[in-house]
């Protein structure tokens, strides 16, 4: 009877996390369609209003320092729900903010909220689940591109309908609180690892350098492609709606890898997906280079269901193969943060500044980044045996 209940609460659990993974994949792509209405409504450029995106992408970092510890000292589920609420008070603001200061501080406490909660659910999950992580934590990860993915049209119809934002906001921070309701009302899981952190280190420093190397490459390749593909497109002769398919079609692609990593994580052996996903971006990137016309569409959709399998399973990699703290979490996202506000930037200043070959160079530099990285991490904390024996 206890069993048949401790099973039933984690999978209530665990799914809560789903939750919050899809009305922050929400939240998060209502920014980008939403950029220029915020321009508007706060009456500047649209480069003036991109302070928004810096300030944002400074309290996701500073969220990932401030509250890391709180879930190795077993704030958990609470603390989260806490960032949720702030959060989803500081989308309800956003439509009454006439000043683009005033709106930049409400993105720097709606970035430190996310990143706060990301930190949390990667981490929780492991903990929960242990070795049945790998599935899971796909689909959490595949909750976010779900959001995402039904931002922009929350977007279109709130300008429809009173042409502005508003509705998109109060939506999304309507689903955002509600969301933390559910998860507050959920016993947060319990560091397995606590007594074996407390008296000994099973990760060393090098490792987390490949950690940190891994990361900072794999949101690179993803952001850049995503934040610039459509202007590449322009500059080398497409038509908007061309760049525009172009960009729904790495989506399409995303949310395929995304789906499929759920399957992938059952294989012992899952990290090698990561090292020939890696070879297929650079690939793409070739075809990109090369400005193929007629393959640049299925460039973007294998470059998508390349690229979304990545992330997940090398979390539950290192997540099976250490005790992994609320701190590493943090370390990880952190530079997540990190390399999402700072290389998407230097990419587009290649672009602009020394020509559209740079796009799909930067982006191979980065796809070999990291593959190289998964194969140091490989041999740096070994692979199951069977999996040795079948390479």
């Amino acid at each position: 009877m206890n069993s048949a209940l401790s099973e039933q609460t984690t999978t209530r659990s665990h799914r809560a996390y789903f939750g919050v993974f899809l009305v922050v994949g929400l939240s998060f792509g209502l920014v980008g369609p939403s950029i220029s209405l915020l321009a508007e409504q706060t009456n500047t450029s649209l480069a003036s209003i991109g302070i928004v995106l810096v300030t944002y992408g400074f309290g996701y970092v500073l969220g990932t320092q401030i509250f890391a510890r709180g879930y190795d000292r077993g704030y958990g589920n609470r603390l989260i729900g806490c960032a949720l609420l702030i959060a989803a008070s500081s989308f309800a603001l956003v439509p009454f903010i006439s000043m683009r200061i005033v709106l930049a501080i409400v993105f720097l406490m709606f970035g430190t909220a996310v990143s706060t909660s990301d930190v949390g659910c990667n981490t929780l999950i492991v903990w929960e689940l242990k070795d049945r992580v790998g599935p899971r934590l796909a689909l959490m990860h595949t909750m976010f591109g779900v959001g995402a993915i039904l931002s922009p049209l929350i977007v279109r119809a709130s300008d429809e309908i009173r042409g502005d934002a508003a509705i998109a906001y109060w939506f999304a921070g309507a689903a955002i609180a509600s969301v933390a309701t559910v998860v507050l009302l959920h016993r947060a899981p319990l560091d397995p690892h606590l007594e074996k952190r407390e008296t000994e280190v099973d990760i060393s420093k090098k490792q987390i350098a490949l950690i940190v190397m891994f990361f900072l490459a794999y949101v690179a390749l993803e952001v850049v492609f995503v934040t610039w593909i459509y202007t590449y497109g322009i500059k080398t002769g497409l038509s908007k709606n061309e760049s525009a398919i172009l960009t729904s079609t790495y989506w399409i692609g995303f949310m395929l890898g995304r789906f499929a990593t759920v399957f992938l994580a059952r294989k012992s052996h899952g990290i090698l997906f990561i090292q020939l996903g890696a070879l297929l971006n650079i690939v793409a990137c070739l075809v990109l280079y090369l400005r193929i016309d007629s393959l640049l569409l299925p460039c973007a959709i294998i470059y998508g269901i390349a690229a979304a399998p990545q992330f997940p399973l090398m979390f539950g990699f290192i997540g099976n193969r250490t005790s992994l703290s609320g701190k590493m979490t943090a370390r990880i996202v952190g530079t997540a943060g990190v390399s999402s506000t700072t290389l998407p930037w230097l990419a587009g200043q290649f672009l602009e500044r020394v020509g559209s070959w740079t796009f799909p160079a930067f982006l191979a530099c980065t796809a070999a980044t990291v593959f190289i990285a998964t194969k140091l991490i490989t041999n740096s904390f070994g692979v199951p045996k069977h999996v040795s024996e079948t390479n």
